[in-house]
């Protein structure tokens, strides 16, 4: 530890003890105090509450330590001023005169390394005022090109990209911290994954009646899937309809939303806002009446659509013209009546859709309002053990590879994958819990195209009627099947063959010469060419043999 002596009185001096720390701390004080007590007054005060903040000290002891020096420094002055006065008496004049340019010099040298000294430390502070300037202006940006501005920042600066880069690193966790709302500290122990689960659904339940009880545990899974979210490669849209109004679909999203990290709950976004929100924040978003917003904002809508994926980015230039990369990739819920129909197809296959009903009134005495949700303690308790949870086990998550239910693949495999991983985790009756539902929700609300309705439709035909069909008997035949084509999209009239057509193209398949037996040749369809079709799209082959053809009604 270094000290400094202070005071008039030799027998009363003053030692001011310089902070704890290491020596090379205490070593590096110890120069900067006794550089200030060389200034002048004026000059060592204004410096002094910035010395004092470097150095991690009150501004109060360092002016102490600084004016003790001071005194010693007077001290010292007045003795040597009288040990001289005595010398000079026994020196000769020109040896007085060498010593006096000897002194200016050093006087001089010692002037010229402190304005150096300040020169290089105005430097330091300009740079280092520079650099916050570019940290503030790079935090605001998406993440995507953070790493890109630090790199050019470390070549303007001359520095190196490492510190840079754990400096920034601090500054993103001060301003995540500042920004997170319902920041909790972890759990203090492991968390068991089917404790955990099973804590949630009471919680859940405590708040929000779901009366299919199938689906219910789809809800703790996909809460737990947004704590792991980091490692997610496709993000499923939680959805909360019902067809009408008073369903408790709002309540539901907002119980969510108390079980999951940084939730928000939001209404009337732009579609600019949204993504430069979920960029910035890494919000778990809840989107509040998606029915009536999603169709008035096909851009926001698609961007719902094509965040689903991580690494789809959404560019943007700003006015310099400089490109801008956001990353809308997040955990979305959405609540809204009859919302799947408001949605496109391939947002509805991004979805877990969770159809709600009107509470009985025998049902109002088993559940807490809402109203009393914020000050549920258990809501804190579980989110800091999903946190806990999460952290100790997004490593086994990300390398799991669990079991599909038969016909999942695709797009339902993606959707489930992380939530089928954690009930494998979890154990007991979740994995069977887990994908009872998702057959079930699958198999409600993945509603083919109509496409796909339209070949089933003929895959159908082709069995009850024959091989060869001709374009009349389909256009009599199909609306027959399938109520959607017998009013085509709400025309008021059937499908045409002219429509059938259409639809058909995508599958590389189209009306041609037939020959129907018995008859000339025709314009229609044979079974033959649809054969890449059905086995691609609808994973079936027509039998092999003879049809069973009945005898034609229409003409």
């Amino acid at each position: 530890m270094s000290s400094i002596g202070a005071g008039d009185d030799a027998s009363k001096s003053t030692v001011v003890e310089f902070p704890g720390g290491d020596e090379e701390r205490a070593r590096r004080l110890k120069v900067e105090v006794e550089r200030l007590s060389r200034l002048p007054t004026v000059e060592w005060m204004f410096y002094l509450d910035n010395t004092a903040k470097k150095h991690g000290i009150e501004s109060t002891k360092l002016k102490v330590m600084v004016e003790a020096v001071i005194k010693e420094a007077e001290k010292k002055a007045r003795e040597d001023r009288g040990e001289l006065q005595r010398a000079e008496k026994q020196r000769s004049e020109s040896e007085r005169k060498k010593e006096r340019k000897e002194e200016r010099k050093e006087r001089e040298e010692e002037r010229r390394r402190e304005r150096e000294e300040r020169e290089a430390r105005k430097e330091e502070e300009r740079r280092d005022r520079e650099k916050q300037r570019a940290f503030a202006a790079i935090v605001k940006l998406p993440s995507a090109e953070h790493e890109g501005r630090l790199a050019a920042l470390a070549r303007q600066l001359g520095g190196d990209l490492d510190v840079l880069r754990a400096e920034f690193a601090e500054l993103r966790i001060e301003e995540e911290e500042r920004i997170k709302r319902g920041q909790v500290e972890p759990w203090d122990e492991p968390v068991n994954a089917r404790e955990l689960l099973n804590a949630v659904t009471a919680q859940f339940g405590k708040y929000i009646v779901i009366h299919d009880r199938v689906i219910a545990p789809v809800i703790p899974l996909w809460i737990a899937f947004a704590w792991v979210h980091d490692i997610a490669t496709f993000s499923p849209i939680l959805i909360f309809q019902g067809g009408d109004t008073e369903m408790a679909k709002s309540a539901a999203s907002e119980a969510v939303s108390l079980l999951t990290p940084r939730a928000y709950m939001i209404v009337e976004p732009t579609g600019p806002a949204f993504y430069r929100f979920v960029d910035r924040m890494r919000p778990s978003l809840f989107l509040d009446d998606a029915d009536k917003l999603l169709p008035r904002r096909p851009d926001l809508a698609h961007i719902v659509n094509s965040s689903w994926k991580r690494g789809t980015y959404i560019p943007r230039t700003d006015v310099h013209g400089g490109v801008h990369l956001f990353d809308a990739f997040g955990p979305r819920c959405l609540n809204g009546i009859d919302l799947l129909a408001h949605l496109a197809p391939a947002t509805r296959t991004r979805c877990i859709t969770i159809d709600m009903l009107p509470i009985l009134e025998e049902e109002k005495d088993q559940i807490t309002s809402m109203r009393y949700a914020a000050d549920d303690e258990n809501f804190v308790i579980l989110r800091r053990k999903f946190l806990r949870w999460a952290t100790d086990n997004m490593a086994v998550l990300k390398n799991a590879k669990p079991k599909m239910p038969e016909g999942f693949f695709s797009r339902l495999e993606e959707n489930y994958h992380l939530l089928f991983a954690i009930a494998d985790l979890a154990g007991g009756d979740w994995p069977k819990k887990a994908r009872v539902a998702a057959v079930k929700l699958s198999r409600e609300h993945n509603e083919p195209s109509l496409g796909k309705r339209l070949l089933a439709i003929f895959f159908h035909l082709f069995i009850q009627y024959g091989t060869q069909l001709t374009s009349k008997q389909i256009e009599q035949l199909v609306p027959a099947e399938d109520d959607e084509f017998a009013n085509y999209r709400n025309h008021g009239r059937p499908i045409n063959k002219y429509e059938i057509a259409q639809l058909l193209k995508p599958y590389r398949v189209g009306p041609g010469s037939i020959h129907p037996r018995g008859k000339a040749s025709d314009r229609g369809y044979h079974a033959d060419w649809f054969k890449i079709a059905f086995k691609h799209f609808l994973k079936k082959t027509l039998p092999q043999g003879r049809a069973v053809v009945r005898k034609q009604t229409h003409k």
